[in-house]
Formats: structure tokens, sequence, C-alpha cells
């Protein structure tokens, strides 16, 4: 895979805000004078909506189709949804919180599904580690949920 090193240090470093806001939401500390489930929850937004966009880049590079126009359309519902949880804000953080975890878990099934056509060789390598990341991010989602309830 092409720059596999910076793919997986920048994947894995990616982590970083996940877990220490979830260990702040956890230990009812606060970061920068900010509710750590608020920070968390913007990150969570800004992470999906990229995810998201990178999904639209690769749906470009497919042949017209049905793959292509549903890949199309979930990283527009992925963006979407991303705002939404933005605008839902510290208020209705329990649901930000929930839209952001089906986010995912849609956007790595999708991944899994169109790796053949859309990755190619390169899935073999690049889907484990997008599995792992995403279970750490759904897993710090549970934790933030569970300690906000």
């Amino acid at each position: 895979m092409k720059n596999a090193a910076i793919i997986n240090s920048l994947g894995y470093a990616g982590l970083i805000p996940f877990l220490a806001a979830a260990w702040a939401v956890l230990g009812e500390r606060t970061l920068f004078q900010l509710s750590p489930a608020l920070i968390f929850l913007t990150y969570s937004a800004i992470i999906l909506s990229f995810l998201g966009g990178a999904l639209w880049g690769k749906a470009r590079e497919l042949a017209d189709g049905f793959l292509s126009v549903g890949l199309l359309l979930l990283s527009n519902a992925i963006a979407l949804a991303a705002w939404l949880m933005l605008l839902l804000g510290e208020a209705f953080i329990m649901l930000g919180l929930l839209i952001a975890l089906i986010g995912y878990a849609t956007l790595c099934v999708a991944e899994w599904f169109s790796a053949s056509e859309v990755l190619g060789a390169v899935g073999d390598s690049y889907l484990p580690f997008r599995l792992t990341l995403t279970s750490i991010v759904c897993f710090a989602h549970v934790i933030v949920i569970y300690a906000v309830l």
C-alpha cells in the first residue's frame, strides 16, 4: 500500500483525541475548560465527516452503477449525520453519540462490502486496519455513552 506507514501512523494517532476525551469523561474532568463529552462529540463529527468524504472519493473512481451511486449517497448521508450531531450539541449528546456509533459501523460495513471494487488488493491489509480503528472508536463511544447516562 502506498504510504502505508503514514496512513497507519495517522490512523492510530487519530485515536488519541477519542481516548483522551473518553478518559476525561470517565474521570469527570474538563479539557480546556470545556466538557469532555462535547469535545468527544465534536471530534467524532469531524472524523465521521472526513471518512464520509473519503468514501465520496472512492465512489468517484468507480464506473457509473449501483455501487457508485450507493456510496455517493451514503457519503452524503454520513456528512449530514455528522452535521446533525453538531447541531444536537451537548443538550442532546446521547442522540449525537448514538448517531456517530451507527455512522462508524455503517461506514465500516460499506467498506467491507465494497472493498473488492473500491480497494482491490489494497483491501487485504487496509480492511483489518480499518476494522481495528473502527472497533476502538466504537468502544470509546460506548464508554462515553455509559458515562453520560
